[in-house]
């Protein structure tokens, strides 16, 4: 739910001194890969459909659903028919500043949840987030007092009603592997216009390269070069649909050499060709 660009350890960009990121987000179509935030991210979804990977699951979100991504968990969002969401994003360190034991939690939401009382929670998180989004459009007199009042509420009914207990030792590991994945994926990001071998990525992450292989699935849900082709295809779907350059540069300006294997992947990813893609989007 951002740019196209999108890397890794996404910053969470606040302004004019803001705790929280809470904006009304339209998304015309967009492919962000792998990354996570130092931030828990909730994303209600007002219009159209938004697909979201989180560790490896699959969630496809429509008109009136809301899901949550918490802090320093890797996940990816694909958008191919648009939508409009507000979307909020809670910093780790405003949210320790005032729940001192907030990395023995984590945040459990099912947004497709039969029982009454959870849905009776959820549907109370929908309706102080549409109140916060009103008070964000219209600014009435005292907006930022009643924002703000908004805020904690919404901490607290976090905190009440969807927090779960995590053992520290799982929260430390989940630290330290990110730790090490970070510089790996920057790397990715700086250079997947050119050829990136294994050799190459495992020699930069100063690991034996079958060690490299089995640590990067294991963390990533996916194959360094599954991840690699990911990042190419995340930029060529964004050039593919919002200019009009011929396919074949799109694919020559981000690294993607193969176009047999590009069109696979393609299909594989969004069920139709590009060129078929980018009529959808004219």
């Amino acid at each position: 739910m951002s740019d196209s660009n999108t890397l890794l350890h996404e910053i969470v960009n606040l302004q004019n001194g803001e705790d929280i990121r809470f904006v009304l987000s339209h998304d015309p179509s967009s492919l962000i890969s792998l990354h996570w935030h130092n931030a828990i991210e909730l994303i209600y979804l007002l219009k159209g459909e938004l697909e979201v990977t989180i560790s490896g699951q699959k969630y496809l979100l429509q008109k009136g659903e809301i899901i949550l991504i918490n802090s320093k968990v890797i996940h990816s969002t694909k958008c191919t028919k648009g939508n409009d969401a507000i979307l909020v994003q809670l910093p780790y360190p405003f949210l320790k500043r005032y729940i001192n034991d907030i990395s023995s939690y984590q945040f459990t939401l099912n947004y497709r949840t039969k029982n009454p009382i959870e849905r009776t929670k959820i549907t109370q998180l929908c309706e102080l987030l549409e109140k916060m989004n009103y008070i964000q459009e219209a600014r009435p007199d005292g907006a930022l007092l009643q924002f703000q009042s908004m805020l904690f509420e919404l901490l607290y009914i976090l905190y009440h009603n969807f927090r779960t207990q995590v053992s520290q030792a799982a929260f430390q590991k989940t630290n330290k592997n990110l730790l090490r994945l970070e510089p790996i994926l920057q790397y990715t990001n700086e250079n997947y216009k050119t050829p990136i071998s294994i050799a190459e990525i495992s020699d930069y992450a100063i690991l034996e390269p079958k060690y490299f292989c089995r640590f990067f699935k294991k963390n990533m849900g996916m194959t360094y070069l599954e991840y690699l082709n990911e990042v190419r295809l995340s930029h060529i779907y964004h050039d593919l649909i919002h200019t009009d350059f011929a396919i074949n540069d799109i694919l020559e300006t981000h690294g993607f050499t193969n176009y047999k294997l590009f069109c696979r992947l393609f299909k594989e990813k969004f069920g139709t060709t590009p060129l078929q893609e980018r009529k959808k989007h004219r």
